[in-house]
């Protein structure tokens, strides 16, 4: 039996249990902080959390991860709309009660994908319910799970940020599964990544120790080195007192 070492950063990691079934980078998330040097730590947000905030108290640093949309009407979108995929309030009350008591403790946090529209709309912002039809591009956002191991398209990372730190910086890959996107990034954030069509990709809340991204770093890294860069960097923020 294998042991990790106690001085490990101790990660929690958002999901829910009833997209398991459907969501293979769960897995991959969890490889993906081991290699880093961080030890996961599964919270399940399927139904309410109560307690969250006392299990947020424990860790070192939370992910709050990908998955369905977040409840439109957080933002002021209709929530009849047709393109929403997968909302679930439960989900989004506990992940906002552990992203208030990871940010009240100084944690760092690193939002992906959905974690990242949630953080957005909870400052503020607001999201394109569905990239294809509200703002029509040739490129490509979203692929099946199947080739998220690959780049599917580039972004440039913005000198002197966190991201740029941890990734490297310039021009990188990233893979893509995101059929929503940030329309309105809220105040007080700060964009620290664009796609070469113009959306945000990735931001950063000066004021606090949290990091968002559009794409996978969790199912790249054993491809891609600033991928395993960027879930590195983060676990040795979480190693770190604020």
């Amino acid at each position: 039996m294998t042991t990790l070492p106690i001085d490990r950063p101790l990660i929690g990691i958002t999901y829910s249990s009833a997209e398991l079934a459907e969501f293979l980078l769960w897995r991959s998330m969890f490889r993906g902080v081991v290699a880093a040097g961080g030890v996961p730590v599964a919270i399940d947000c399927r139904d309410p959390q109560p307690h969250i905030a006392d299990l947020v108290g424990r860790l070192d640093g939370l992910v709050i991860s990908g998955g369905g949309d977040v409840d439109a009407r957080r933002y002021g979108a209709s929530p009849d709309d047709p393109l929403l995929r997968g909302v679930n309030p439960h989900r989004d009350e506990a992940e906002l009660a552990a992203l208030d008591a990871a940010v009240a403790r100084g944690l760092p946090v690193l939002a992906i994908c959905r974690g990242a529209q949630l953080v957005n709309v909870a400052h503020g912002g607001t999201l394109y319910v569905d990239l294809g039809r509200d703002l029509p591009s040739e490129l490509r956002h979203r692929e099946s799970e199947e080739a998220l191991g690959e780049p599917l398209h580039d972004v440039e990372v913005v000198a002197g940020t966190k991201l740029a730190a941890w990734t490297g910086g310039g021009t990188i890959g990233v893979n893509s599964q995101h059929h929503q996107g940030i329309r309105t990034l809220a105040e007080g954030l700060v964009a620290s990544a664009h796609a070469p069509d113009g959306l945000v990709e990735a931001f950063e809340h000066p004021a606090t120790r949290l990091t968002a991204i559009q794409w996978h770093p969790e199912v790249l890294w054993p491809a891609v080195d600033h991928a395993l860069g960027l879930l590195s960097g983060f676990v040795g923020e979480c190693g770190r007192a604020s």
